[in-house]
C-alpha cells in the first residue's frame, strides 16, 4: 500500500516540491522536507510536509526539487537509497549521478507563479511525468500524484522542451522586456499580447538556471524558429490553426 511508504525527502518546497509533498500526504505518504527558506510551522500549515530535516538522511526515496544548477550541486553530497529530480532538463542531472542508484525526472506542470505559496495538490493530476527510467518506487510516487509516467532519453526530452517549454519562456521574457524598455503606452497592449507575455511573470532564480543548461539546445530552437519567420507563408498559418485545435 502507498500508505506504508515512509522516509520520503524533498530537498525544496517550492511551487514543485510544496505541490509534491501536498500530492503525496493526500495519498497517504509520509513526507520530511529540506529548505532553509521554509519554516516546519509554514509547511504543516500549507499540508506539505510532515517534519523538517536539516540535512537529508538515508532513506528510500529522496527527491531533488530545486532548481537544476542546485540539484546537480547537491547531489553529490546527499545520502540516499534511490534519487529522483523534478528539474526540466535530465542530462545535466544524469551525468551528475555518477552511476547512484537515480532516476532523471521531469513532472511537465508549473505555473509562471513560484514558491510554496503557489503550490496545489492538484498540480501534477493528469500530466505528464516524465523518466529516464522505470523504477517501481518513483513510479508508485508519481502515480500517487495522479500524474502520468512517460520514459525517455534525457538527450530526446531536453531537445523537445527546448522548443515546448524553454523557447516559449524565453520568448515571452525577452518581448516583454523589449516591449518596458521602449516604454510602449500600455494603451496598445491587448488580451493577445498579455496571454503571449504570460510566462514572463516567471522567476529568473527557476529559469535562469534551465537556460543555461540547456543552452545548445535552446540555440538550435532559436535558429530554427528565425528561419521558420523568414519563410513564413500561408502554409505555415494552415499548419498553426491545425495544431491549435487539436
Amino acid at each position: 500500500m502507498i500508505a506504508s511508504v515512509q522516509g520520503v525527502t524533498i530537498v525544496g518546497l517550492g511551487l514543485i516540491g510544496g505541490s509534491l509533498g501536498m500530492a503525496l500526504r493526500r495519498a497517504g505518504w509520509r513526507v520530511s522536507y529540506a529548505d532553509p527558506a521554509v519554516s516546519l510551522e509554514r509547511a504543516r500549515a500549507a499540508g506539505a510536509a510532515d517534519e523538517r530535516v536539516e540535512v537529508p538522511e538515508p532513506g528510500e526515496l529522496l527527491v531533488l526539487a530545486t532548481p537544476v544548477d542546485a540539484a546537480v550541486t547537491v547531489m553529490p553530497h546527499v545520502r540516499a537509497d534511490l534519487l529522483t529530480s523534478t528539474c526540466s532538463v535530465m542530462q545535466p542531472l544524469r551525468a551528475a549521478a555518477h552511476g547512484r542508484n537515480f532516476v532523471a525526472g521531469h513532472p511537465f506542470a508549473g505555473s509562471e507563479q513560484s514558491g510554496l505559496d503557489a503550490a496545489s495538490a492538484d498540480l501534477f493530476a493528469d500530466r505528464p511525468w516524465f523518466v529516464d527510467r522505470d523504477e517501481p518506487l518513483v513510479r508508485s510516487m508519481i502515480e500517487a500524484t495522479g500524474a502520468r509516467q512517460i520514459a525517455v532519453a534525457p538527450a530526446e526530452h531536453d531537445a523537445a522542451v527546448a522548443f515546448t517549454s524553454h523557447l516559449p519562456q524565453l520568448l515571452s521574457t525577452a518581448l516583454a522586456s523589449l516591449i518596458e524598455r521602449k516604454n510602449i503606452d500600455p494603451v496598445y497592449i491587448g488580451n493577445g499580447l498579455r496571454t503571449l507575455l504570460r510566462l514572463a511573470g516567471s522567476s529568473y532564480e527557476v529559469w535562469g538556471p534551465v537556460l543555461e543548461s540547456n543552452d545548445a539546445n535552446i540555440r538550435r530552437a532559436i535558429d530554427e524558429l528565425e528561419e521558420r519567420i523568414d519563410q513564413l507563408d500561408e502554409k505555415d498559418f494552415d499548419h498553426a490553426r491545425r495544431f491549435v485545435s487539436r
